[in-house]
């Protein structure tokens, strides 16, 4: 089944997005997820979505397409004051790749814009990378897999290891790998980790023997730290960023699907954000004042300023987006969104320039307008990744 193809079933989905789905959606819409681990949690049909790009939600059930009720449509605010121009192209440019790796993508970038990480893959596996300045370096391997994550202004590097039964969240720092320990147990940690500018680092932990979230717990290595601290909250609540001043985002679940979109202290205390009458949501992505994520049934992004709690629905362009793009998946301190690939301003999407016959993915962008992402070409039958990209803004 090709990425097209895939879209189609999902256009079918109509209920929130449960755990399973919110694990597929955030890996295969920010970073390219670890496949084995998805299949070995989810099955084959999980695989499909694994290792696809930009995938928004795994088929939960197909019937008719979701139809949202006149007072359950999200009703859009006025954008973040500090997007105001409508934007315009952005030159795009290819980023080098170390030597021998021909599969490379970029996936994140810290705020300023100097760092920028992403991930070659061999096979089923992934070999880290770390752009300075643009200048590329192949970082080391201490496992079968090793999946760079995200990057903060230090330069400090968070990820995953997969080694055989062994899976767990590393720092790199000063050309050095340090493990970050989990609580006594044994337990999958999941999606991927984030890191503020302090070092502090926050992921998801479930029991390695289940699935889709049940009895997961939030995880923080304080910056410096290897041993975690569990947050106090409440069991199956879900972590997916952490802001400098130290806030968490995510989403609380009941019965396995997302509710409501969620902020947390580091001590766990916690308020709930608003989402329209008839909607769920979730948090996937912070930056200073604003936070994105998504709304369902209607299967649209939403942004949210922490401040004030304020909802945006930062879609007007819509003529550049599918019909049900999904949930913004990054963010910058301007609120610039990240939704399905394509970077929003102020309601409308950048052209972010790429050869004829390409298609450009955003994944990631800097407080400076940096965008990191890949070049694609789609065909039929497959969809080539034509490397990693930058687009200046």
């Amino acid at each position: 089944m090709n990425e097209d193809q895939l879209r189609d079933r999902l256009a079918a989905v109509d209920v929130p997005p449960s755990r399973l789905e919110m694990d597929a959606l955030v890996r295969a819409g920010r970073r390219r997820a670890f496949r084995r681990r998805t299949a070995q949690a989810t099955g084959s049909t999980a695989l499909v979505a694994g290792v696809l790009l930009a995938v928004p939600l795994i088929v939960h059930r197909t019937e008719s397409p979701p139809v949202v009720q006149a007072d359950a449509t999200p009703t859009a605010s006025s954008a973040p004051a500090a997007a105001i121009a409508r934007p315009g192209r952005c030159r795009m440019t290819k980023l080098p790749v170390p030597p021998g790796m021909t599969d490379a993508t970029a996936v994140a970038v810290d705020p300023t814009g100097r760092y920028i990480v992403g991930n070659d893959t061999v096979k089923q596996d992934f070999r880290p990378i770390l752009w300075t300045n643009g200048r590329p370096q192949a970082l080391p391997v201490p496992g079968k897999s090793v999946q760079a994550n995200a990057v903060n202004a230090s330069g400090v590097v968070v990820g995953l290891v997969e080694d055989g039964r062994q899976e767990y969240v590393f720092r790199y720092e000063n050309g050095a790998y340090t493990r970050l320990r989990t609580p006594p147990g044994s337990w999958r940690v999941y999606p991927y980790p984030s890191i503020n500018a302090a070092g502090d680092v926050v992921i998801n932990a479930e029991p390695s023997a289940n699935i889709e979230g049940k009895d997961s717990i939030i995880l923080l290595w304080k910056a410096g730290t290897t041993t975690a601290v569990r947050l106090p909250v409440p069991i199956e609540a879900s972590a997916h960023d952490i802001t400098d001043d130290g806030t968490i985002v995510g989403a609380m679940y009941k019965n396995g699907a997302a509710t409501t979109p969620y902020v947390w202290d580091q001590q766990g205390r916690g308020h709930a954000l608003k989402v329209p009458a008839g909607q769920v949501g979730a948090l996937y992505a912070a930056r200073g004042e604003w936070a994105t994520g998504g709304l369902w049934p209607s299967t649209i992004p939403g942004l949210w300023n922490l401040e004030t709690g304020e909802l945006t629905i930062p879609i007007k362009d819509e003529g550049k987006l599918k019909k049900e793009p999904g949930p913004g998946t990054a963010i910058n301190a301007s609120g610039w969104v990240v939704v399905d690939g394509s970077l929003l301003r102020d309601g409308a999407a950048f052209e972010l320039e790429v050869p004829r016959g390409q298609t450009s993915r955003a994944q990631d962008v800097s407080d400076a307008g940096l965008v990191v992402g890949q070049a694609m070409t789609f065909s039929r039958d497959d969809n080539e990744n034509e490397g990693p990209r930058l687009w200046r803004c």
